[in-house]
């Protein structure tokens, strides 16, 4: 299995506090790269799926610098995809990305 070396920004004590909890010698900055998709996503879910997943690490769990280039990224392709605050619940699970996300 290969992995992915994605930087976290980790307190140290939740680090410290994983590995006395008997999570052993875990390296919290390699990921699977296994993807997993739920039955019937399509090829634009998919695509969608891998933007949203790599645009949300980009702007929350990076580094602090990584974070403030994304973050306003990140925030246009959700409010493009996932819709705005004022957007009605029915809408959203309709018509955006929270009708199979």
């Amino acid at each position: 299995m290969s992995l992915l070396f994605k930087p976290q920004d980790l307190p140290k004590k939740f680090i410290m506090q994983e590995r006395l909890l008997g999570g052993g010698r875990i390296n919290y900055n390699f990921r699977s790269r296994d993807r997993y998709y739920p039955v019937g996503w399509g090829f634009n879910k998919i695509t969608l799926g891998k933007m949203h997943a790599k645009l949300h690490y980009l702007a929350w769990h990076a580094p602090k610098p990584i974070q403030k280039k994304y973050k306003k990224i990140y925030d246009n392709f959700y409010k493009i995809h996932f819709g705005s605050n004022r957007a009605t619940v029915k809408y959203l699970n309709k018509y955006s990305c929270h009708s199979w996300m």
